[in-house]
């Protein structure tokens, strides 16, 4: 019950996405560059949050105690 609520939170906030992008875009190749361009940058900070995340776990086991 929990996961399909959380697609239905998520499908709401997608869908605002795309449809405020397709108010702001004059043409449907703006649409699709803008919805590039947002995709893309989701995906940076996803993978730059989890690495940082990785990386200070990776730097906690080489250290080595005292």
């Amino acid at each position: 019950m929990s996961k399909v609520f959380f697609l239905f939170i998520a499908g709401i906030f997608v869908g605002s996405a795309i449809y405020e992008l397709s108010k702001r875009s004059k043409n449907k190749w703006q649409f699709t560059h803008m919805l590039e361009s947002l995709v893309e940058k989701e995906a940076d900070d996803i993978f730059v949050s989890s690495f940082s995340l990785r990386e200070s776990q990776f730097m906690a086991d080489l250290k080595t105690p005292d």
